[in-house]
Protein backbone atom coordinates (compact mmCIF):
# COMPACT_ATOMS: atom_id res chain seq x y z
CA UNK A 1 0.00 0.00 0.00
CA UNK A 2 2.80 2.24 0.96
CA UNK A 3 4.55 1.91 -2.77
CA UNK A 4 1.44 2.54 -4.18
CA UNK A 5 1.17 5.44 -2.70
CA UNK A 6 4.62 6.54 -3.44
CA UNK A 7 4.57 5.72 -6.50
CA UNK A 8 1.85 7.73 -6.88
CA UNK A 9 3.08 10.64 -5.53
CA UNK A 10 5.90 10.63 -7.57
CA UNK A 11 3.26 10.37 -10.63
CA UNK A 12 1.65 13.38 -9.23
CA UNK A 13 4.84 15.31 -9.22
CA UNK A 14 5.11 14.90 -12.78
CA UNK A 15 1.72 15.31 -13.40
CA UNK A 16 1.62 19.01 -11.80
CA UNK A 17 5.05 20.08 -13.12
CA UNK A 18 3.30 19.04 -16.81
CA UNK A 19 -0.05 20.73 -16.00
CA UNK A 20 1.29 24.22 -16.75
CA UNK A 21 2.07 22.95 -19.86
CA UNK A 22 -1.18 22.64 -21.34
CA UNK A 23 -1.61 24.90 -24.80
CA UNK A 24 1.64 24.91 -25.38
CA UNK A 25 2.90 24.53 -29.06
CA UNK A 26 4.62 21.55 -29.67
CA UNK A 27 7.63 22.75 -31.31
CA UNK A 28 10.10 19.74 -31.83
CA UNK A 29 9.67 15.88 -31.89
CA UNK A 30 12.95 14.00 -31.03
CA UNK A 31 14.37 10.14 -30.14
CA UNK A 32 17.22 8.07 -30.74
CA UNK A 33 15.82 4.70 -31.18
CA UNK A 34 19.53 3.30 -30.44
CA UNK A 35 19.44 4.47 -27.05
CA UNK A 36 15.16 4.49 -26.77
CA UNK A 37 15.56 8.46 -25.59
CA UNK A 38 11.79 10.07 -26.95
CA UNK A 39 11.53 13.84 -26.03
CA UNK A 40 8.96 16.47 -26.79
CA UNK A 41 9.63 19.69 -27.00
CA UNK A 42 7.14 22.78 -26.21
CA UNK A 43 6.58 25.95 -26.27
CA UNK A 44 4.52 28.28 -23.96
CA UNK A 45 6.60 31.59 -22.63
CA UNK A 46 9.70 29.10 -22.65
CA UNK A 47 10.99 25.83 -23.76
CA UNK A 48 9.91 22.86 -22.17
CA UNK A 49 10.97 19.05 -23.02
CA UNK A 50 9.01 16.06 -21.76
CA UNK A 51 11.30 13.19 -22.12
CA UNK A 52 10.56 8.79 -22.05
CA UNK A 53 12.96 6.62 -22.22
CA UNK A 54 11.68 3.14 -23.65
CA UNK A 55 14.61 1.35 -23.54
CA UNK A 56 16.79 -0.86 -24.39
CA UNK A 57 19.50 1.88 -22.91
CA UNK A 58 18.02 3.83 -21.16
CA UNK A 59 14.48 4.10 -19.36
CA UNK A 60 12.28 6.33 -16.94
CA UNK A 61 10.59 9.26 -17.64
CA UNK A 62 11.16 13.37 -17.23
CA UNK A 63 11.70 16.78 -17.95
CA UNK A 64 14.76 17.43 -19.87
CA UNK A 65 17.37 20.26 -19.48
CA UNK A 66 17.74 20.25 -23.54
CA UNK A 67 17.17 18.19 -26.16
CA UNK A 68 19.40 15.48 -26.47
CA UNK A 69 22.76 16.02 -28.59
CA UNK A 70 22.75 12.71 -30.99
CA UNK A 71 19.62 11.50 -32.12
CA UNK A 72 18.05 10.36 -35.37
CA UNK A 73 17.40 11.78 -38.73
CA UNK A 74 14.18 13.49 -40.17
CA UNK A 75 13.55 10.31 -41.87
CA UNK A 76 13.35 7.87 -39.31
CA UNK A 77 9.45 6.66 -39.47
CA UNK A 78 8.92 7.31 -35.84
CA UNK A 79 10.39 10.95 -35.87
CA UNK A 80 8.69 11.82 -39.35
CA UNK A 81 5.14 10.59 -37.72
CA UNK A 82 5.58 12.22 -34.93
CA UNK A 83 6.29 15.56 -36.88
CA UNK A 84 3.72 15.15 -39.33
CA UNK A 85 0.97 14.45 -36.87
CA UNK A 86 2.28 15.97 -33.43
CA UNK A 87 4.40 19.49 -34.05
CA UNK A 88 3.05 22.36 -34.71
CA UNK A 89 -0.21 21.54 -32.63
CA UNK A 90 -1.12 22.88 -29.07
CA UNK A 91 -1.30 20.20 -26.46
CA UNK A 92 -4.80 19.50 -25.18
CA UNK A 93 -3.75 17.04 -22.17
CA UNK A 94 -0.88 15.63 -20.55
CA UNK A 95 -2.11 12.43 -18.58
CA UNK A 96 -0.11 10.66 -16.46
CA UNK A 97 -1.32 7.28 -15.81
CA UNK A 98 -0.37 3.72 -13.83
CA UNK A 99 0.58 3.03 -17.42
CA UNK A 100 2.18 5.36 -19.19
CA UNK A 101 2.27 8.83 -20.67
CA UNK A 102 -0.04 10.23 -22.65
CA UNK A 103 0.05 13.62 -24.53
CA UNK A 104 -2.92 14.89 -26.79
CA UNK A 105 -2.56 17.07 -29.27
CA UNK A 106 -4.78 19.33 -31.06
CA UNK A 107 -5.25 22.39 -34.14
CA UNK A 108 -6.46 25.29 -31.36
CA UNK A 109 -5.07 26.36 -28.32
CA UNK A 110 -7.68 26.65 -25.38
CA UNK A 111 -8.55 30.07 -24.12
CA UNK A 112 -9.47 30.96 -21.02
CA UNK A 113 -11.57 34.43 -20.92
CA UNK A 114 -12.13 36.59 -18.18
CA UNK A 115 -15.75 37.66 -16.65
CA UNK A 116 -16.20 40.87 -19.94
CA UNK A 117 -15.11 37.49 -22.23
CA UNK A 118 -11.94 38.50 -23.10
CA UNK A 119 -8.93 36.48 -23.75
CA UNK A 120 -5.81 37.27 -21.37
CA UNK A 121 -3.70 34.12 -21.83
CA UNK A 122 -2.53 32.51 -24.78
CA UNK A 123 -1.72 28.74 -23.10
CA UNK A 124 -4.46 29.63 -20.28
CA UNK A 125 -4.49 27.93 -16.87
CA UNK A 126 -3.83 24.44 -17.16
CA UNK A 127 -6.53 21.95 -16.55
CA UNK A 128 -6.75 20.57 -12.70
CA UNK A 129 -4.15 17.54 -12.77
CA UNK A 130 -4.66 14.24 -14.57
CA UNK A 131 -5.74 11.43 -11.87
CA UNK A 132 -3.10 8.80 -11.28
CA UNK A 133 -4.81 5.30 -11.48
CA UNK A 134 -3.60 3.20 -8.59
CA UNK A 135 -2.14 -0.39 -9.45
CA UNK A 136 -5.79 -2.17 -8.66
CA UNK A 137 -7.17 -0.07 -11.34
CA UNK A 138 -7.22 -2.07 -15.01
CA UNK A 139 -5.28 0.17 -17.47
CA UNK A 140 -8.33 1.00 -20.60
CA UNK A 141 -7.51 0.46 -23.86
CA UNK A 142 -7.49 2.15 -26.92
CA UNK A 143 -10.44 4.96 -25.63
CA UNK A 144 -12.69 6.03 -29.33
CA UNK A 145 -12.71 9.47 -29.85
CA UNK A 146 -16.15 9.83 -28.02
CA UNK A 147 -14.93 8.77 -24.78
CA UNK A 148 -13.45 11.23 -22.91
CA UNK A 149 -10.00 10.20 -21.13
CA UNK A 150 -9.94 10.26 -17.38
CA UNK A 151 -8.82 13.11 -15.63
CA UNK A 152 -10.06 15.28 -19.04
CA UNK A 153 -13.50 16.92 -19.75
CA UNK A 154 -14.62 15.61 -23.27
CA UNK A 155 -14.12 17.74 -25.90
CA UNK A 156 -17.65 18.69 -26.53
CA UNK A 157 -18.12 19.82 -23.34
CA UNK A 158 -17.20 23.41 -22.64
CA UNK A 159 -16.11 23.93 -19.06
CA UNK A 160 -17.32 27.49 -17.54
CA UNK A 161 -15.04 30.13 -18.12
CA UNK A 162 -13.35 28.23 -21.11
CA UNK A 163 -14.20 28.54 -25.07
CA UNK A 164 -15.75 24.87 -26.15
CA UNK A 165 -12.09 22.44 -26.58
CA UNK A 166 -11.11 21.41 -29.54
CA UNK A 167 -11.44 18.15 -30.66
CA UNK A 168 -8.22 15.79 -30.12
CA UNK A 169 -6.06 15.30 -33.46
CA UNK A 170 -3.15 13.14 -32.28
CA UNK A 171 -2.84 11.28 -29.28
CA UNK A 172 0.89 9.64 -28.15
CA UNK A 173 1.46 6.90 -25.49
CA UNK A 174 4.52 6.79 -24.12
CA UNK A 175 5.19 3.17 -21.88
CA UNK A 176 8.91 3.87 -20.05
CA UNK A 177 10.77 1.03 -19.29
CA UNK A 178 13.56 -1.18 -20.60
CA UNK A 179 11.08 -2.96 -22.76
CA UNK A 180 8.64 -0.26 -23.57
CA UNK A 181 7.35 1.82 -26.22
CA UNK A 182 5.61 4.62 -28.62
CA UNK A 183 2.18 4.50 -30.15
CA UNK A 184 1.00 7.50 -31.73
CA UNK A 185 -2.53 7.71 -32.46
CA UNK A 186 -5.53 9.46 -34.56
CA UNK A 187 -8.08 12.08 -33.27
CA UNK A 188 -10.35 8.86 -33.83
CA UNK A 189 -7.99 6.72 -31.78
CA UNK A 190 -6.60 4.41 -34.79
CA UNK A 191 -3.07 3.10 -34.60
CA UNK A 192 -0.20 5.47 -36.85
CA UNK A 193 2.66 3.93 -35.74
CA UNK A 194 4.19 1.61 -33.00
CA UNK A 195 7.33 1.81 -31.97
CA UNK A 196 9.09 -0.80 -31.94
CA UNK A 197 7.02 -2.17 -35.04
CA UNK A 198 7.22 -5.79 -32.75
CA UNK A 199 5.73 -4.35 -30.04
CA UNK A 200 6.98 -4.47 -26.63
CA UNK A 201 6.05 -6.09 -23.38
CA UNK A 202 5.51 -2.61 -21.07
CA UNK A 203 5.64 -3.11 -17.30
CA UNK A 204 1.96 -3.18 -15.44
CA UNK A 205 2.77 -0.01 -13.26
CA UNK A 206 5.34 2.63 -13.99
CA UNK A 207 7.20 3.74 -11.27
CA UNK A 208 7.69 7.75 -11.99
CA UNK A 209 10.69 9.70 -10.49
CA UNK A 210 9.82 11.94 -7.58
CA UNK A 211 11.91 14.81 -8.69
CA UNK A 212 11.33 15.15 -12.55
CA UNK A 213 14.12 17.35 -13.21
CA UNK A 214 17.09 15.25 -11.96
CA UNK A 215 15.46 12.54 -14.03
CA UNK A 216 15.31 13.92 -16.93
CA UNK A 217 18.97 15.19 -16.40
CA UNK A 218 19.98 11.59 -15.75
CA UNK A 219 17.60 10.65 -18.95
CA UNK A 220 19.24 12.75 -21.56
CA UNK A 221 22.98 12.57 -20.36
CA UNK A 222 22.64 8.52 -19.84
CA UNK A 223 21.33 8.96 -23.93
CA UNK A 224 23.53 10.95 -24.86
CA UNK A 225 26.85 8.90 -23.15
CA UNK A 226 25.52 5.49 -24.66
CA UNK A 227 24.68 6.84 -28.06
CA UNK A 228 28.36 8.53 -28.12
CA UNK A 229 29.71 5.05 -27.05
CA UNK A 230 27.64 3.44 -30.64
CA UNK A 231 29.36 6.17 -32.56
CA UNK A 232 32.57 5.63 -31.45
CA UNK A 233 32.32 2.13 -32.06
CA UNK A 234 31.32 2.63 -35.18
CA UNK A 235 34.22 5.06 -36.28
CA UNK A 236 36.71 2.35 -34.98
CA UNK A 237 35.15 -0.24 -37.21
CA UNK A 238 34.90 2.09 -40.26
CA UNK A 239 38.91 3.11 -39.40
CA UNK A 240 39.50 -0.54 -39.01
CA UNK A 241 37.66 -1.31 -42.42
CA UNK A 242 39.99 1.15 -43.68
CA UNK A 243 43.31 0.15 -42.64
CA UNK A 244 42.22 -3.31 -43.70
CA UNK A 245 41.55 -2.50 -47.12
CA UNK A 246 45.13 0.01 -47.61
CA UNK A 247 46.42 -3.37 -46.98
CA UNK A 248 45.09 -5.15 -49.01
CA UNK A 249 46.13 -2.18 -52.00
CA UNK A 250 49.42 -1.66 -50.58
CA UNK A 251 50.19 -6.08 -51.11
CA UNK A 252 47.90 -5.99 -54.69
CA UNK A 253 50.66 -3.05 -56.37
CA UNK A 254 53.50 -4.78 -54.39
CA UNK A 255 52.29 -7.93 -56.43
CA UNK A 256 52.65 -5.75 -59.38
CA UNK A 257 55.71 -4.79 -59.14
CA UNK A 258 56.64 -7.86 -58.32
CA UNK A 259 55.76 -9.21 -61.92
CA UNK A 260 58.03 -6.24 -63.32
CA UNK A 261 60.73 -9.07 -63.33
CA UNK A 262 59.09 -11.16 -66.02
CA UNK A 263 59.29 -8.17 -68.71
CA UNK A 264 62.67 -9.88 -69.75
CA UNK A 265 60.50 -13.15 -70.01
CA UNK A 266 57.99 -11.99 -71.59
CA UNK A 267 60.00 -10.14 -74.32
CA UNK A 268 62.05 -13.49 -74.65
CA UNK A 269 58.73 -15.76 -75.36
CA UNK A 270 57.42 -13.23 -77.99
CA UNK A 271 60.86 -13.08 -79.81
CA UNK A 272 61.27 -16.79 -79.78
CA UNK A 273 57.45 -16.90 -81.07
CA UNK A 274 58.84 -14.32 -84.04
CA UNK A 275 61.38 -16.90 -85.13
CA UNK A 276 59.65 -20.18 -84.36
CA UNK A 277 55.94 -19.77 -84.58
CA UNK A 278 55.57 -20.93 -88.17
CA UNK A 279 56.45 -24.49 -87.15
CA UNK A 280 53.91 -24.28 -84.12
CA UNK A 281 50.70 -26.57 -85.46
CA UNK A 282 47.70 -24.48 -86.79
CA UNK A 283 45.22 -24.44 -83.98
CA UNK A 284 47.93 -25.65 -81.03
CA UNK A 285 46.92 -24.62 -77.26
CA UNK A 286 50.67 -24.77 -76.39
CA UNK A 287 54.26 -25.00 -78.23
CA UNK A 288 57.50 -26.04 -77.06
CA UNK A 289 60.11 -23.53 -78.17
CA UNK A 290 63.68 -24.18 -78.29
CA UNK A 291 65.07 -21.87 -75.83
CA UNK A 292 68.56 -20.65 -77.22
CA UNK A 293 70.15 -19.03 -73.99
CA UNK A 294 69.39 -22.26 -71.60
CA UNK A 295 69.65 -24.63 -74.12
CA UNK A 296 66.21 -25.61 -73.18
CA UNK A 297 62.72 -26.04 -73.99
CA UNK A 298 60.32 -22.94 -73.22
CA UNK A 299 56.52 -24.06 -73.09
CA UNK A 300 53.79 -21.55 -74.07
CA UNK A 301 50.04 -21.09 -73.82
CA UNK A 302 48.48 -19.83 -77.11
CA UNK A 303 44.84 -19.21 -78.46
CA UNK A 304 43.82 -21.73 -80.59
CA UNK A 305 42.11 -19.41 -82.85
CA UNK A 306 45.06 -17.35 -84.09
CA UNK A 307 48.56 -18.21 -85.55
CA UNK A 308 51.33 -18.40 -83.18
CA UNK A 309 53.15 -16.12 -84.90
CA UNK A 310 50.96 -13.39 -84.58
CA UNK A 311 50.92 -13.75 -80.93
CA UNK A 312 54.36 -12.67 -80.17
CA UNK A 313 53.13 -8.83 -80.35
CA UNK A 314 50.52 -9.93 -77.44
CA UNK A 315 53.49 -10.61 -75.20
CA UNK A 316 55.53 -7.47 -76.44
CA UNK A 317 52.68 -5.19 -75.68
CA UNK A 318 52.11 -7.14 -72.18
CA UNK A 319 56.18 -6.16 -71.72
CA UNK A 320 55.26 -2.71 -72.92
CA UNK A 321 52.63 -2.03 -70.15
CA UNK A 322 54.60 -3.31 -67.26
CA UNK A 323 57.46 -1.00 -67.96
CA UNK A 324 55.42 2.04 -68.84
CA UNK A 325 53.16 1.15 -65.69
CA UNK A 326 56.01 1.37 -63.20
CA UNK A 327 55.98 4.88 -62.39
CA UNK A 328 52.52 4.80 -61.65
CA UNK A 329 52.42 1.26 -59.40
CA UNK A 330 55.72 3.01 -57.02
CA UNK A 331 53.84 6.04 -57.00
CA UNK A 332 50.52 4.27 -56.06
CA UNK A 333 52.55 2.11 -53.14
CA UNK A 334 54.26 5.25 -51.67
CA UNK A 335 50.92 6.81 -51.55
CA UNK A 336 49.44 4.17 -49.93
CA UNK A 337 52.02 3.19 -47.51
CA UNK A 338 51.61 7.30 -46.27
CA UNK A 339 48.07 6.73 -46.03
CA UNK A 340 48.17 3.40 -44.24
CA UNK A 341 50.83 5.61 -41.43
CA UNK A 342 47.81 8.33 -41.33
CA UNK A 343 45.30 5.77 -40.68
CA UNK A 344 46.67 3.82 -37.96
CA UNK A 345 47.39 7.01 -36.38
CA UNK A 346 43.83 7.92 -36.56
CA UNK A 347 43.30 4.46 -34.86
CA UNK A 348 45.25 5.06 -31.92
CA UNK A 349 43.37 8.25 -32.00
CA UNK A 350 39.75 7.33 -31.89
CA UNK A 351 40.49 4.68 -29.22
CA UNK A 352 42.14 6.93 -26.42
CA UNK A 353 39.34 9.38 -27.38
CA UNK A 354 36.33 9.91 -25.17
CA UNK A 355 33.24 9.11 -26.25
CA UNK A 356 31.80 12.50 -27.09
CA UNK A 357 30.24 14.22 -29.80
CA UNK A 358 32.81 17.29 -29.90
CA UNK A 359 35.46 14.94 -29.66
CA UNK A 360 34.66 12.54 -32.19
CA UNK A 361 33.68 15.19 -35.19
CA UNK A 362 37.44 16.12 -35.46
CA UNK A 363 38.38 11.87 -35.98
CA UNK A 364 35.29 11.50 -38.58
CA UNK A 365 36.53 14.74 -40.17
CA UNK A 366 39.91 12.87 -40.70
CA UNK A 367 38.40 9.30 -41.74
CA UNK A 368 36.49 11.03 -44.25
CA UNK A 369 39.54 12.68 -45.64
CA UNK A 370 41.56 9.24 -45.47
CA UNK A 371 38.62 7.70 -48.02
CA UNK A 372 36.82 6.36 -44.77
CA UNK A 373 32.89 5.84 -46.79
CA UNK A 374 30.81 8.37 -45.44
CA UNK A 375 28.02 6.03 -45.14
CA UNK A 376 29.73 4.32 -42.92
CA UNK A 377 30.58 7.35 -40.21
CA UNK A 378 27.75 9.35 -41.13
CA UNK A 379 26.32 11.25 -38.77
CA UNK A 380 29.35 10.93 -36.11
CA UNK A 381 29.64 13.51 -33.78
CA UNK A 382 27.01 15.59 -35.08
CA UNK A 383 25.45 17.98 -32.30
CA UNK A 384 21.54 18.53 -33.18
CA UNK A 385 20.97 22.31 -33.16
CA UNK A 386 17.13 21.63 -31.69
CA UNK A 387 14.84 22.59 -34.34
CA UNK A 388 12.76 20.37 -36.32
CA UNK A 389 15.00 18.65 -39.27
CA UNK A 390 18.23 20.11 -37.58
CA UNK A 391 19.53 16.46 -36.70
CA UNK A 392 22.19 14.70 -38.78
CA UNK A 393 21.38 11.69 -40.36
CA UNK A 394 22.24 8.87 -39.00
CA UNK A 395 24.86 6.15 -40.10
CA UNK A 396 23.59 2.26 -40.03
CA UNK A 397 22.67 0.64 -36.90
CA UNK A 398 25.59 -1.31 -34.99
CA UNK A 399 25.58 -4.57 -36.06
CA UNK A 400 23.94 -4.16 -39.68
CA UNK A 401 25.75 -4.92 -42.58
CA UNK A 402 25.91 -2.47 -44.86
CA UNK A 403 24.61 -4.24 -48.69
CA UNK A 404 27.61 -4.88 -50.59
CA UNK A 405 27.88 -2.09 -53.75
CA UNK A 406 28.53 -3.26 -57.35
CA UNK A 407 31.05 -0.04 -57.59
CA UNK A 408 33.53 1.61 -56.56
CA UNK A 409 33.11 5.31 -56.00
CA UNK A 410 35.76 7.81 -56.83
CA UNK A 411 35.78 11.24 -56.90
CA UNK A 412 37.05 14.48 -59.42
CA UNK A 413 38.79 17.14 -58.59
CA UNK A 414 35.76 18.82 -58.60
CA UNK A 415 34.55 16.34 -55.84
CA UNK A 416 32.33 14.85 -58.51
CA UNK A 417 31.61 11.20 -58.10
CA UNK A 418 32.77 8.57 -60.94
CA UNK A 419 31.42 5.22 -60.08
CA UNK A 420 33.46 2.17 -61.45
CA UNK A 421 31.81 -1.48 -61.76
CA UNK A 422 33.71 -3.76 -59.56
CA UNK A 423 33.34 -6.93 -61.99
CA UNK A 424 31.39 -8.64 -64.97
CA UNK A 425 27.99 -9.15 -62.98
CA UNK A 426 28.84 -5.89 -61.19
CA UNK A 427 28.89 -4.05 -64.49
CA UNK A 428 25.76 -5.15 -65.13
CA UNK A 429 24.00 -4.19 -62.21
CA UNK A 430 25.80 -0.66 -62.01
CA UNK A 431 24.90 -0.06 -65.69
CA UNK A 432 20.97 -1.50 -65.43
CA UNK A 433 20.05 -0.90 -61.97
CA UNK A 434 21.80 2.15 -60.14
CA UNK A 435 23.10 4.60 -63.47
CA UNK A 436 20.26 6.97 -64.66
CA UNK A 437 19.03 7.00 -68.09
CA UNK A 438 20.59 10.88 -68.07
CA UNK A 439 24.04 9.54 -66.26
CA UNK A 440 26.84 9.39 -68.38
CA UNK A 441 28.20 5.96 -69.47
CA UNK A 442 31.80 5.35 -70.19
CA UNK A 443 33.79 2.55 -71.21
CA UNK A 444 37.51 1.71 -72.75
CA UNK A 445 37.29 1.31 -76.59
CA UNK A 446 37.37 -2.10 -78.04
CA UNK A 447 39.04 -3.59 -75.36
CA UNK A 448 37.28 -5.44 -71.95
CA UNK A 449 36.84 -3.30 -68.81
CA UNK A 450 34.57 -1.80 -66.60
CA UNK A 451 31.28 -0.01 -66.48
CA UNK A 452 32.30 3.75 -65.88
CA UNK A 453 29.41 5.80 -64.79
CA UNK A 454 29.19 9.73 -64.08
CA UNK A 455 26.02 10.79 -62.17
CA UNK A 456 24.54 13.67 -63.48
CA UNK A 457 21.56 16.30 -62.61
CA UNK A 458 19.03 15.38 -65.71
CA UNK A 459 19.35 17.86 -68.28
CA UNK A 460 23.25 18.81 -67.54
CA UNK A 461 26.18 18.08 -69.40
CA UNK A 462 29.12 16.45 -68.10
CA UNK A 463 32.15 19.10 -67.58
CA UNK A 464 35.17 18.72 -69.14
CA UNK A 465 37.55 17.58 -66.62
CA UNK A 466 34.73 15.29 -64.42
CA UNK A 467 35.22 13.69 -68.21
CA UNK A 468 39.17 12.97 -68.49
CA UNK A 469 38.97 12.01 -65.07
CA UNK A 470 36.16 8.96 -66.09
CA UNK A 471 37.85 8.15 -69.51
CA UNK A 472 41.50 8.02 -67.21
CA UNK A 473 39.70 5.78 -64.60
CA UNK A 474 37.62 3.52 -67.63
CA UNK A 475 41.38 3.12 -69.40
CA UNK A 476 42.88 1.86 -65.75
CA UNK A 477 40.37 -0.87 -65.30
CA UNK A 478 40.46 -2.12 -69.09
CA UNK A 479 42.84 -4.43 -71.06
CA UNK A 480 44.52 -0.92 -71.82
CA UNK A 481 46.06 -0.42 -68.30
CA UNK A 482 49.60 0.75 -69.06
CA UNK A 483 49.08 1.77 -72.51
CA UNK A 484 50.05 6.24 -72.89
CA UNK A 485 46.69 6.98 -74.57
CA UNK A 486 43.16 4.85 -74.65
CA UNK A 487 39.98 5.43 -76.62
CA UNK A 488 37.16 5.48 -74.49
CA UNK A 489 33.44 5.63 -75.53
CA UNK A 490 31.03 7.64 -74.24
CA UNK A 491 27.29 8.16 -74.19
CA UNK A 492 24.29 8.44 -71.64
CA UNK A 493 23.30 5.56 -70.29
CA UNK A 494 19.74 5.36 -72.26
CA UNK A 495 21.63 4.49 -75.00
CA UNK A 496 23.23 1.12 -73.39
CA UNK A 497 20.99 -2.11 -74.06
CA UNK A 498 22.08 -5.01 -72.34
CA UNK A 499 21.14 -7.79 -74.90
CA UNK A 500 19.00 -11.23 -73.92
CA UNK A 501 21.43 -14.11 -73.10
CA UNK A 502 24.67 -11.78 -73.15
CA UNK A 503 28.11 -12.63 -71.10
CA UNK A 504 27.95 -10.74 -67.28
CA UNK A 505 29.30 -7.29 -68.29
CA UNK A 506 28.31 -7.82 -72.18
CA UNK A 507 26.51 -4.40 -73.48
CA UNK A 508 25.54 -2.71 -76.65
CA UNK A 509 25.67 1.03 -77.43
CA UNK A 510 24.94 3.49 -79.96
CA UNK A 511 25.10 7.30 -80.47
CA UNK A 512 28.74 7.20 -79.12
CA UNK A 513 31.30 9.75 -78.96
CA UNK A 514 34.81 9.15 -78.50
CA UNK A 515 37.61 10.50 -76.34
CA UNK A 516 41.41 9.98 -76.80
CA UNK A 517 42.65 10.07 -73.78
CA UNK A 518 46.35 10.43 -72.86
CA UNK A 519 46.97 9.04 -69.18
CA UNK A 520 49.04 11.01 -66.43
CA UNK A 521 50.69 9.44 -63.83
CA UNK A 522 49.97 12.38 -61.57
CA UNK A 523 45.86 12.65 -62.57
CA UNK A 524 45.89 8.75 -62.16
CA UNK A 525 47.46 8.33 -58.79
CA UNK A 526 44.87 11.22 -57.66
CA UNK A 527 42.08 9.44 -58.56
CA UNK A 528 43.01 6.41 -57.04
CA UNK A 529 43.25 8.24 -53.70
CA UNK A 530 40.41 9.28 -53.69
CA UNK A 531 38.66 5.65 -53.68
CA UNK A 532 35.70 5.32 -51.21
CA UNK A 533 35.42 1.44 -49.60
CA UNK A 534 32.50 0.10 -50.44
Amino acid sequence: MEDEQGSAARGEALAEATASWVGARIDAAHANPATGLVALAMYAGARRVLGVGIGPRVAGAGILPRLPRLRAGASHPLLAAMRAHLVGRRVLAIEVRGDGIAVIAGDSPLVEKDQEGESFSEAGPAEPSPRLRSAAEPSPGLRSAAEPSPGLRSAAEPSPGLSPAPAPAARLELAPGRRGEVRLLDGAGNLILRWPPQGSAPPAEIAYPADPLAAGAALVEASDDAAAGQEKAALARAVKARRAALQRRAEAVRGDLGRLGSVARLQKTGQLLLAQGARVPRGAATALLDDWETGGKLEVALDPARPAKAQAEAFFAKARRYQRGEAVMRARLAETERALEAIAALEADVAAAEARPEALEPLAQRARSLGVARAEIAGVGAVGAGEPGAAGARGPRAGRVAPRRPFHAYRSASGAAILVGRGAEDNDALTTKHARPHDLWLHAKGVSGSHVVVPLPKGASCPADVLVDAATLAAHFSDARGEAVCEVSYLPRRYVRKPRGAAPGAVVFDREKVIAVRIEGERLSRLLATKEES
